[in-house]
């Protein structure tokens, strides 16, 4: 029989293991958590894991109130089971983060609310994966330490630690200070942590073509270093330089403030120029891709690239084959004579005008391609601008007899051939083909525009009148300024046409100018045109209004065109 001391022992033992079973089941086994006893469930969505175990802390601005019972992997990441105290109440609008205590890895779910104010959270809650953060993991950045550290050579290891203290020996309190600036922008940062993060990550693509450019940045600072080298070693000649600049710069300006008034004008005028540069630039580049080798081939022919010292050549006579053109251009009766040495202005069109298949100066202008008109070959732009193809003078040329007759010449002033036999050669064909019928409007006749200002584009004076040579299908010549009058060539002279020589029919114009008709007063032998500076405007004396920019094609062409592709 049990004594009654040991039976207190076993009433005072009984009762200890009872507490002591007690206090496990409630604080160490955590019952109460496990049997939701005074608790509420709240699942928390996280992008992974986190780091957060089973039975981390959960606090509540700053307190204790649960703990994470569970962790399950997801479809879209990890899922946290956390067991709260149903008091105090926490609201529904929070953010959820996940935390870190200290390096080792003890991480806990800090509960911070928005706001004060209901809903609040209870047992089956969801606080979603966006109002939840987790922290960066550890790992990477002590794998990258720990890369950057093995980077460094064993042996270097030593001299970087002295060289560093002998960098940063002193620096306290310059390193307080970078310090103190330092949480200053960190604490400016915070306000606008959505920006910086986002500049963080576009500095990515920028850092990564850095790095891909890296050869080009070294070539560029070794071209800066020699720069900077030449500037250093030619320091005298460069301070010169800089003194005597403002000098300089002195007098363009002044240049500048005198050609001031002209300048405008003449940059307005070479716009012409380019513009025209711009249509022929083909054939400017043609010229300057031809122009080194044609050169160089007539320095090989100089005494001083042959053996002998001698200029090398090589001469062939040809005699007429092919014959020369004839036909376009001014009669054995204009020719001047070789003892006049005057300079004097000739007539303008002459030109080959046979056709263009002709074998006869195959080269000649009428066979020039047309710049803006691929395919077509006219011999003036006029005629390549226009949807009218070149017209022929004559289908072929004659090997003897007078030349054809050329209404260019005539309405210049140039007689025709004066082997003209007036009494029996009177008639030649219609140049413009057959004669159109009556009433139709004559071609090359000016379209109908609005009325020019009084005294521009007026009619001049005619020099003189005569009858008419014979009937042609042409239009009115019209007046153009003439050159100085050439000397006559000894000769005869064209005999004058009979008196009773029949009149024109159908009103056809007369065809014949007055330079060569001895009936009638001598006029004016000047035409003028009146020329706007300001609009570049122009009337020709057929009365036709034109501007500088009328004489280019009007096709969208820059500067660029000028160069090839």
């Amino acid at each position: 029989m049990l004594t009654r001391f040991v039976r207190i022992q076993l009433a005072i033992f009984a009762i200890v293991g009872i507490i002591g079973v007690v206090v496990m089941v409630l604080f160490y086994i955590q019952a109460p958590t496990l049997l939701g006893i005074g608790k509420i469930t709240v699942t928390v969505q996280l992008p992974t894991g986190g780091g957060i175990y089973r039975f981390s802390n959960v606090t509540y601005r700053g307190v204790q109130i649960g703990k994470v019972t569970g962790v399950e992997l997801t479809a879209h990441g990890a899922q946290a089971t956390l067991t709260l105290d149903s008091s105090p109440k926490i609201p529904a609008d929070l953010q959820a983060e996940v935390r870190s205590i200290s390096a080792v890895g003890e991480y806990y779910v800090d509960l911070r609310p928005r706001t004060d104010s209901p809903p609040y959270l209870h047992d089956g809650s969801v606080i979603a994966a966006q109002d939840t953060t987790i922290p960066q993991p550890i790992g990477p950045v002590l794998d990258q330490t720990s890369a950057l550290i093995n980077s460094i050579p064993k042996g270097k290891l030593g001299t970087l630690l002295d060289e560093s203290f002998q960098a940063f020996n002193g620096a306290g309190y310059d390193f307080g200070s970078l310090f103190d600036s330092s949480a200053q922008i960190s604490g400016d940062l915070n306000g606008v942590s959505d920006q910086a993060q986002a500049l963080t990550q576009d500095t990515g693509p920028f850092l990564d073509a850095q790095a891909q450019t890296a050869d080009s940045i070294r070539l560029y600072a070794r071209s800066l270093a020699g720069v900077t080298g030449q500037l250093a070693k030619n320091d005298p000649e460069f301070r010169t330089l800089l003194q005597r600049a403002p000098g300089a710069f002195n007098e363009a300006s002044a240049l500048l403030t005198q050609i001031k008034p002209t300048l405008p004008v003449l940059l307005a005028n070479l716009t012409t120029i380019g513009q025209i540069g711009v249509t022929y630039h083909a054939s400017l580049e043609q010229i300057l891709v031809l122009l080194p080798p044609f050169t160089a081939a007539i320095q090989s022919f100089l005494g001083t690239k042959t053996p002998h010292g001698l200029a090398s050549g090589a001469f062939n006579v040809i005699i007429s084959d092919p014959p020369a053109c004839t036909v376009g251009f001014l009669p054995p009766s204009e020719w001047r004579s070789p003892a006049d040495t005057r300079i004097v202005d000739t007539p303008d069109g002459l030109y080959c005008k046979l056709p263009q298949d002709s074998p006869i100066a195959v080269r000649g202008a009428r066979n020039y391609p047309c710049q803006g008109q691929p395919g077509k070959r006219a011999p003036t732009v006029e005629i390549c601008e226009s949807d009218k193809p070149f017209e022929p003078l004559a289908m072929r040329q004659h090997v003897f007899g007078t030349y054809p007759l050329d209404p260019n010449l005539i309405s210049q002033g140039i007689a025709p051939d004066d082997r003209v036999n007036w009494n029996r050669n009177r008639i030649f064909g219609p140049v413009e083909g057959t004669p159109m019928p009556p009433g139709a409007v004559p071609r090359g006749t000016p379209p109908a525009g609005p009325p020019l200002p009084a005294g521009i584009g007026a009619p001049l004076t005619p020099m003189g009148a005569v009858d008419p040579i014979a009937p042609i299908d042409l239009p009115s010549p019209a007046p153009a300024p003439a050159a100085e009058p050439a000397p006559a060539a000894p000769g005869p002279s064209p005999a004058p046409p009979p008196a009773d020589a029949p009149a024109p029919a159908g009103g056809a114009p007369a065809v014949a100018p007055s330079a060569f008709g001895g009936a009638s007063q001598p006029g004016p032998s000047v035409a003028i045109a009146q020329y706007n500076p300001q609009t570049g405007a122009y009337v020709t004396p057929d009365g036709h209004v034109f501007r500088q920019s009328d004489l280019v094609n009007k096709a969208p062409k820059t500067w660029k065109d000028m160069f090839a592709t």
